[in-house]
């Protein structure tokens, strides 16, 4: 099973927009092998997880990855007892029915394009996927970036050395 906090990156084995232009904008400053992730969840435990969607944030089970569609690398917080990461997915889920955070897709484009990581977005509201995941990650104490929440991408979750890659045993390799 997953574990409680948990995070997982997905990639689509046939991306079509936005997916594309998600992999094109992180292809600018990460290799392909973190670029390719384009969502992010986070695991409530066994089937459940946590995630922003184009229609906001919200609980479902994990079952709609697992098709054979997608691409999977689950990742946990290095140095956090279960506890703590039991508090990431609890951060997460608190933020269910949030809307999703259109205005921060520009901004994060721009940054992956070579413009300032603390340039401020006009409009901050709502949340996005790899966002939900460092905000709860710093409520529980952990601070994964050194630039706004808002600004983090999928890439970065893949390459951040504060977490570390989960084998997942129910793949064929």
């Amino acid at each position: 099973w997953l574990e409680p906090g948990d995070l997982i990156l997905v990639s689509s084995k046939k991306p079509r927009f936005p997916a594309t232009s998600i992999r094109s904008y992180q292809s600018n400053l990460y290799t392909e092998d973190h670029a390719c992730w384009q969502h992010v969840a986070i695991s409530a435990g066994r089937f459940d997880i946590i995630e922003a969607t184009a229609f906001g944030v919200k609980f479902c089970t994990y079952w709609h990855y697992m098709t054979g569609d997608h691409n999977i690398k689950v990742r946990r917080l290095a140095n956090a007892d279960k506890a703590t990461r039991t508090m990431v997915a609890l951060y997460a889920a608190a933020q269910v029915r949030s809307w999703y955070g259109y205005s921060n897709l520009s901004n994060i484009a721009a940054i992956l394009a070579g413009a300032d990581a603390w340039r401020k977005p006009l409009i901050t509201s709502g949340v996005i996927c790899s966002q939900l995941y460092v905000e709860s990650c710093m409520k529980a104490g952990f601070f994964l970036a050194n630039f706004p929440s808002q600004n983090v991408s999928p890439a970065y979750l893949s390459i951040c050395d504060l977490l570390e890659t989960q084998p997942l045993k129910w793949v064929k390799a």
